[in-house]
């Protein structure tokens, strides 16, 4: 290795190492915030000079551990399901658009990637109403509907359903293997590192999602974690940025294990799924 060389793939690792310190801080701070006590909050430390429990006490409490417990429930109900349901309705839509052969597909296709730029704010207010029509606002309903099919997911299992080999399905049509056998059979045991990718990803989104469920929902038993922790730590005057972080580190706690277990997958996904129009 030439000097040259190797004076660009150490300044490389400088410039991401020090990239890497700035993503961290955020999650060190809140860490570190999470163990201390409220007056400790901005002491500018990053290791807490006074280390404390009380915020997860507060947090679990009696009064309010029933709560937060709920909420964790229900975010968890919400963004499982959700996944599943998007996994099974957009791996059905991406395979009938890319291997079946019908007429107008392509102009479907290129309508659902088209809905892609519409900002969810512009159906807040039509979506907000269809649910307080059918009497299902403050309902499971209300928070799983809304996502159980997007444009995203079509689209990146439409890219990888393009790529299987023509042959196999051939073969597999020559056995007597019909359209939804053909789905069932080949298609999913294929896509499931894109479907994970598309899974954990979706999973993220909904139980990441605050304005939605802040809107939809009234009831503390039906809100979810995201609501709780503002309606919890925040008030109407003054804000308790420890009790703060110490709920936002329990609700990331789910999203950590649910990325580490599906890190594989989610890896493998992204590399099998391609642009190819």
């Amino acid at each position: 290795m030439n000097p040259k060389t190797r004076i660009t793939r150490w300044l490389a690792v400088i410039l991401l190492s020090v990239g890497a310190l700035f993503m961290l801080f955020p999650l060190v701070w809140m860490v570190s915030t999470a163990f201390k006590p409220q007056v400790d909050a901005f002491d500018g430390h990053l290791i807490p000079t006074h280390i404390t429990l009380a915020n997860f006490s507060a947090i679990f409490s009696s009064g309010s551990g029933a709560s937060v417990l709920r909420w964790l429930v229900n975010s968890l109900f919400v963004g499982v399901t959700v996944a599943v349901l998007v996994m099974i309705i957009d791996s059905m839509a991406a395979f009938a658009l890319a291997r079946l052969k019908f007429f107008g597909r392509r102009v479907i296709f290129y309508i659902v990637v088209a809905s892609l730029v519409v900002p969810f704010i512009a159906l807040l207010i039509p979506l907000y109403l269809e649910f307080a029509g059918a009497n299902m606002l403050d309902t499971y309903w209300v928070l799983i509907l809304p996502y159980t099919a997007n444009a995203f997911g079509v689209f990146l299992l439409y890219q990888f359903f393009l790529s299987i080999p023509k042959e196999l399905e051939e073969a597999a049509v020559m056995d007597g293997v019909n359209k939804f056998q053909l789905w069932w059979r080949i298609a999913v045991p294929l896509s499931i590192p894109a479907s994970a990718t598309l899974g954990l990803l979706t999973f993220m989104n909904v139980y990441n999602d605050f304005f939605w469920p802040l809107v939809s929902t009234t009831s503390q038993d039906m809100r979810t974690m995201t609501v709780g922790v503002q309606l919890m730590a925040v008030g109407q005057y003054n804000t308790n940025y420890s009790l703060l972080m110490a709920l936002t580190l329990c609700s990331v706690i789910p999203m950590l294990l649910a990325f580490l277990f599906a890190q594989k997958q989610l890896t493998q996904g992204i590399a099998t799924t391609g642009i190819n129009l």
